[in-house]
């Protein structure tokens, strides 16, 4: 059987990486979690977070948030396969509730109300999902000292989601797995190498440190610019969607009912007669909120993290017994790891600008 010790730590990162696991520790705490990570997977009796023989499991991704609440539906056939997207959506959960819970009074009661009536009561019915990712919040927002109100009230809900989920599964009223997603985990595998390209074309004033010029785009800091990245890795994958060919994407195959919000990432072109003043107050409203035919609001940052997300998660799987089939069968993991990094980086949004 093969072994991880004759990995260099580089190739352990790579792994782990691959894999949906940390990749900050000592060579012995990769090696460790990588052996636990493929254990569920070991042969011939699987016992894995999406079993390789597993039939139309089923993943719910959930991009947190009150207002923009974005989720995403995987069915997964086996590991085998690309996972189907059953449902792709943006919503507020606010609306769920009397409008006196939307007041700027937001009490651990609002919460698990708005828990209940968002989740319980509409989500988990409609999809009844096998396995719900849940992004972990962050507690500041652009590094700053203070913690803004609404991220108190999004990590308020979050808690609380948390607790009325492990109730439920407690009492044997859902039977599903809750996880925690990491966000840099989803950024790590998807733009981990992405990179602010020189500003040499810009201005003296456009040359600060905390501005990135990319073409004509502005953007203020590295997070704006991993959300850029995120949206526009999700348009080259929805580039060659339509309702005729719902399959043009090598990750996910899109539904009918997603290919719509597909769509939304390539809008029509403006018409002659628009004017200049129906241009977006900056490049990053311009790349991650767009316009329904409504004339509502959508914002593509939100979409774009709820399906990279659910199909990161998918991957990881893959990867991982993808791994464990090449312990068991004695192959040379230094070669299985090249293989496996060189298969994925063209995949990466790294030059998406």
């Amino acid at each position: 059987m093969a072994s991880f010790h004759k990995l260099s730590v580089e190739s352990l990162k790579s792994l782990s990486r691959l894999c949906g696991l940390s990749s900050s520790h000592t060579k012995r705490e990769l090696i460790s979690n990588l052996n636990e990570a493929i254990s569920r997977y070991s042969i011939p009796s699987p016992q894995s977070v999406l079993p390789a023989a597993a039939s139309n499991h089923r993943v719910l991704s959930v991009d947190m948030g009150l207002r923009n609440f974005s989720f995403s539906v995987l069915d997964v056939p086996d590991l085998e396969q690309a996972p189907t997207l059953s449902a792709w959506s943006l919503t507020s959960i606010l609306p769920h509730t009397p409008l006196a819970l939307t007041q700027p009074d937001f009490s651990p009661a609002v919460a698990a109300q708005l828990a209940y009536a968002a989740f319980v009561d509409d989500i988990l019915p409609r999809f009844n999902p096998d396995t719900i990712l849940l992004e972990r919040q962050r507690h500041r927002s652009g590094g700053g000292r203070n913690v803004l109100e609404w991220t108190l009230k999004v990590n308020m809900f979050e808690s609380v989601l948390y607790g009325v989920l492990t109730t439920l599964i407690n009492q044997g009223a859902l039977k599903a797995q809750v996880c925690e997603v990491l966000p840099s985990r989803t950024k790590g595998y998807w733009i981990r190498n992405a990179v602010p390209p020189p500003a040499s074309s810009s201005s003296a004033a456009d040359a600060d440190d905390d501005v990135v010029v990319t073409g004509r785009k502005r953007v203020k800091n590295k997070y704006a610019l991993s959300k850029l990245v995120k949206v526009n890795l999700v348009k080259r994958w929805t580039a060659g969607v339509s309702f005729a060919s719902p399959a043009a994407c090598k990750h996910v195959v899109f539904t009918e009912s997603t290919i719509p919000t597909a769509l939304q990432f390539h809008p029509s072109p403006p018409s002659p007669s628009s004017s200049r003043k129906q241009r977006p107050k900056s490049d990053a409203d311009f790349e991650s909120v767009r316009a329904d035919p409504g004339g509502n609001k959508v914002k593509l940052d939100d979409l774009s993290d709820s399906l990279l997300q659910g199909v990161a998660f998918v991957q990881w799987q893959q990867h991982r017994l993808e791994l464990a089939k090449a312990v068991t069968n004695g192959a040379d993991l230094a070669e299985c790891c090249q293989v496996m990094v060189d298969r994925h980086t063209p995949e990466m949004g790294m030059a998406e600008f």
